[in-house]
């Protein structure tokens, strides 16, 4: 286990996770031994579920005690650290009780030890570049020596004139565990270099990275995000000067917002509408879909989407949808006595195309 995980951080860590739920928490290095416990007696015990977890740097699953292997039943969840696995997280119980906990003690642990590690070393170069990032897409004054500094430290003494804002977002129901989508996030910022990059909590990596660069970085996006469709999604924001990087990172987020159901990837300069969309107010918004969406259900909703992205087909929306022309016809005369919209005339199914882009861009948010 890393020099810097020391048993006195272990300790905290487990109390803390202990707040969260009434279950025993054990800290268990790469080794298999557990280094600390909220059950005192079995500090110093090895640990096979946990060996087992850091090794294949899966989360390893007990159903029932096993005193011969020195295991109880539980969850036990590898964490991964700057790259590499440096301790297991194990939650004593019935894995079907405590696996509401896993995700959040993963989480927290992760910030415990990002936490630590900003206070023992507050100014090497990643705590500087992630107080810079953080600055320069909130848009806080900084000072030119400080910038020239991280810049340099960072590869990027070579100032370009502009630069783009990256956002990955961490999904809340993702398939991988956490630890492991956040160790490819950063693997992917060590491999092409040249970047200034932080993590914010609770869910985003911030990557600002030069113009010129930026062709790469969104070839390596869309190879990233295909191979974690469940777990990740990002977008690369407008090219704007380093100290407009705000502008920049609101891009980015306008582009993760407009993405449709089946689509985890999308760069600013491939969206149009959604620029009008996302600067509507709240309050034009609730308007609006009330307007355009009154009467309609889930079902209506899930057809005038597969329609719109038919083209408006009858014959390729029944096709996809496995409906005959005749029922089709029939539920879209439906939708229009339901909202007063006709989704076959071409202004009024406008309205309706553009209430769902909205409805769905709310969402996630």
């Amino acid at each position: 286990m890393p020099a810097h995980i020391r048993n006195q951080l272990a300790q905290q860590i487990v109390d803390t996770l202990k707040t969260i739920c009434s279950h025993d928490i054990n800290f268990i290095d790469i080794q298999g031994r557990i280094t600390a416990s909220t059950d005192s007696q079995r500090v110093g015990e090895y640990h096979a579920g946990g060996r087992e977890a850091a090794a294949s740097g899966e989360i390893v699953i007990i159903d029932s005690d096993d005193p011969q292997r020195g295991v109880r039943h539980g969850i036990n969840m590898p964490i991964r650290f700057h790259g590499s696995t440096v301790a297991v997280i194990g939650i004593t119980g019935k894995p079907d009780e405590i696996q509401k906990y896993a995700n959040l003690a993963q989480r927290l642990t992760l910030l415990l030890l990002r936490e630590h590690e900003l206070d023992s070393r507050n100014y090497d170069t990643r705590t500087q570049t992630g107080y810079l990032v953080r600055a320069l897409t909130e848009h806080e004054a900084v000072d030119p020596a400080f910038l020239s500094e991280v810049l340099e430290r960072n590869g990027l003494a070579d100032r370009a004139d502009q630069w783009r804002t990256i956002v990955i977002q961490l999904l809340e129901k993702h398939a991988h565990p956490l630890s492991a989508i956040e160790a490819a996030a950063q693997d992917l910022t060590r491999r092409l270099g040249n970047c200034l990059s932080a993590y914010r909590f609770p869910n985003e990596y911030i990557i600002i990275v030069r113009e010129q660069d930026s062709t790469r970085w969104e070839q390596a996006l869309q190879k990233l995000t295909a191979e974690w469709p469940e777990d990740i999604r990002a977008g690369i924001g407008s090219s704007r000067r380093l100290s407009r990087q705000d502008l920049s990172f609101q891009a980015a987020r306008l582009a993760i917002q407009s993405l449709e159901a089946d689509a985890n990837f999308a760069s600013y300069e491939s969206i149009r509408l959604e620029i009008l969309l996302g600067n509507v107010s709240e309050a034009a918004a609730d308007a609006y879909l009330k307007k355009c969406l009154k009467g309609l259900d889930q079902a209506d909703r899930e057809l005038l989407n597969l329609y719109f992205a038919s083209e408006m087909s009858l014959k390729q929306t029944a096709e996809r949808g496995f409906l005959h022309v005749n029922t089709l016809q029939y539920r879209l005369n439906r939708i229009r006595e339901r909202c007063g919209l006709d989704p076959r005339r071409f202004r009024e199914a406008s309205l309706l195309y553009t209430a769902l882009r909205v409805e769905a861009m709310r969402k996630q948010l």
